[in-house]
């Protein structure tokens, strides 16, 4: 389980993951010994593709590490919060809240979530050097290991491990910290997903260069300006009132065909319906446009008052006479609501909806960070919980633009103080959408922070902790972000009364202690005995949950219990899950009947919790189970994980 991605990730390389993708798109390009023959590659390609040498890129210090462990495996777990995710409002909640460091957390997701994502936003720390940024790494690396995986030299080794060991935050560190997380970013979205990126001044330049090479420039939409702070800073040569957020797409071309769908909603202000038309309210648009057009020239008699209507000089009507009758026809044409003014076409607000709003780059008209700010005091009776926290005004605007379809998955990995899933709810009370909210923060421990910060962040940290100062427990980031979700849900559902989603489910994400991975080294099937319970060290519902997302199923998916003549078992799809120790023949024999009596149980991998089981009890499992083929058809897996 984490034994052997500890392993695995001891033996792996900077470009392990990339060339085991290619060998899966192209294996006719790798030779009898594994290795790629680029001359193979651009015959393949040729026909296809340009080859160029010229290159334009961004390089820095730290960046063929943070490609390496892009690609290595999280050794954490996942462990459910069964007490919260039972309540009845999270129970059967689609949303998702992961406290844990974010990198391991995309990691868990990618092979459950790949592909699924269809908006992403999120606000990383800005490196200002008042946002407390510091590179963290929890691997532990020798120089020797970097110099020999990385092929560098001793002293760029040195030069990394300084980096990453003593919490630098330099622009090599801070794209560092970035560059992995974006990247999974990238194979989390689907084809049609778009990911919105809120950076300040110090970073911009070089955000914009790595997601060049992340997402490819050609993915690259524009960058909008948001006028985030109306007030002025007197000691500044020119006040900052402006925040960037960067816009790229999965893919373009998807977009270029179908641009109907990156629109903002209509909200429906200055639509009416005075003539009670059956097909909805609408508002009246100009009739004539600008230009001169022969076809478009004609007399236009208002029906009501007789006066005749020509184009003004310069200009035409907005439509050919023909064109013009069948408007008329069709009650298209008004000449305002009492006949006193000039031709005007209506436009009806469902297609209007339809059509959408073109957006524009500069956003000044949205909330700013006060109204952030101010809402969450409200929230919290008066506290100022979040310094400048993201208005949920701006998050709904992107959401407009980022999601298409009802259920779409929204993905902010940088949660902070939980403005997006408090936007995703209030964005579906509005719209009577059922979009869904992945939200990944940091257990960031307030109270340690408050020790070590500087005056200016002082008085912010401690209003946080008043917050919840009865508790007479360390205060994470995480649940102040939640309560935030809790306190907004129950906001909402009192302002609306809809009926969407307002709950969420919990996990946390756990590293194994070091005591559990010595027992995991020092473990020996034939030393295995009754009290030697691995399994429940880490509990059957983390080993669960863990398992089901490295097997490429959702949190959604639901584990059944299976109980083989008084051994648990656990299904979840296609897999089988023995985590239990001492199982018996009668165990398997009932195994062998289930598959042979029961036409929709089709498991075809069986995963075994490995320390739960002695050498003779997974070769007896082994035998047997190759007996469903004769029966069943089916050739099943078997997989032992440590």
């Amino acid at each position: 389980m984490i034994k052997d991605i500890i392993e695995n990730n001891k033996n792996s390389h900077l470009n392990d993951y990339k060339i085991k993708a290619l060998k899966n798109i192209i294996p006719e390009c790798f030779d009898k010994n594994g290795k790629l023959d680029l001359e193979l590659l651009k015959k393949g390609l040729n026909s296809e593709v340009d080859f160029t040498k010229e290159s334009f890129e961004l390089n820095f210090l730290g960046k063929t590490y943070a490609k390496m462990i892009s690609g290595l495996d999280t050794e954490t777990v996942i462990e459910p919060d069964i007490e919260h995710n039972s309540k009845i409002e999270n129970k059967n909640s689609k949303n998702i809240y992961i406290s844990g460091d974010n990198l391991d957390v995309l990691k868990h997701l990618l092979k459950a979530y790949e592909g699924t994502v269809k908006c992403i936003y999120i606000d990383p720390p800005y490196n200002t050097g008042k946002d407390d940024f510091a590179y963290n790494d929890t691997y532990s690396f020798t120089k020797e290991d970097l110099m020999e995986k990385l092929d560098i030299s001793e002293l760029e080794a040195e030069r990394i491990l300084s980096m990453t060991s003593y919490n630098s935050s330099s622009h090599s560190a801070w794209l560092t910290f970035m560059y992995p997380r974006l990247y999974i970013s990238r194979q989390l979205l689907n084809d049609k997903g778009v990911i919105f990126i809120s950076i300040g001044e110090n970073e911009y330049s070089n955000l914009k260069l790595i997601c060049d090479e992340i997402y490819g420039e050609e993915n690259y939409l524009t960058d909008i300006i948001w006028n985030s702070t109306k007030s002025v800073t007197n000691t500044a040569l020119i006040s900052n009132s402006h925040t960037h957020t960067l816009v790229y797409f999965k893919n373009m071309n998807y977009y270029i065909t179908n641009r109907n769908e990156f629109r903002l909603i209509e909200d429906g202000d200055g639509f009416s319906n005075p003539d009670n038309d059956p097909r909805g309210p609408w508002k009246a648009d100009p009739f004539q446009v600008g230009g001169w057009r022969v076809n478009q020239q004609y007399e236009i008699k208002n029906p009501k008052t007789g006066e005749i209507y020509k184009p003004n000089p310069g200009h035409s009507w907005k439509n050919e006479y023909e064109k013009f009758l069948q408007l008329m026809e069709d009650n298209r044409i008004v000449f305002g609501v009492a006949g006193e003014t000039g031709p005007q076409r209506k436009r009806f607000l469902f297609e209007a909806e339809e059509r959408g709003k073109v957006s524009k780059t500069l956003w000044d008209e949205v909330e700013t960070t006060t109204n952030g700010t101010n809402l969450i005091k409200k929230l919290f009776n008066n506290k100022v919980v979040f310094s400048n926290p993201k208005p949920i005004g701006l998050i709904e605007k992107i959401l407009q633009l980022g999601t298409t379809s009802n259920d779409d998955i929204v993905l902010d990995f940088f949660s902070g103080s939980a403005s997006t899933s408090h936007a995703v709810m209030s964005y579906n009370a509005k719209y009577s959408t059922n979009l869904r909210y992945i939200a990944i923060q940091l257990p960031e421990d307030l109270d340690e922070n408050l020790r070590n910060s500087n005056n200016d962040n002082r008085q912010i940290i401690t209003n946080q902790i008043e917050v919840c100062d009865e508790c007479n427990k360390p205060h994470l980031l995480s649940e102040i972000g939640q309560e935030r979700i809790i306190r907004a849900a129950k906001q909402i559902k009192k302002e609306t009364n809809k009926d969407i989603d307002y709950g969420f489910k919990h996990y946390i994400l756990k590293n194994t202690s070091k005591s559990l991975l010595n027992k995991l080294e020092e473990f020996s099937p034939e030393a295995l005995n009754e009290t030697y319970e691995l399994y429940k060290e880490y509990g059957v519902e983390t080993i669960l949950e863990t398992w089901k997302l490295k097997d490429g199923y959702d949190f959604l998916e639901e584990v059944e219990e299976i109980n083989l003549d008084n051994y648990k078992a656990f299904k979840c799809n296609q897999c089988l899950y023995l985590i239990y120790p001492t199982i018996k023949i009668n165990n398997i024999q009932a195994l062998l009947e289930k598959y042979n009596n029961e036409e929709d149980f089709t498991c075809d991998k069986l995963i075994l919790f490995g320390y739960s089981f002695t050498f003779n009890e997974i070769e007896m499992i082994k035998n047997n189970i190759k007996q469903v083929k004769n029966f069943k058809n089916i050739d099943i897996k078997f997989y032992e994980r440590y």
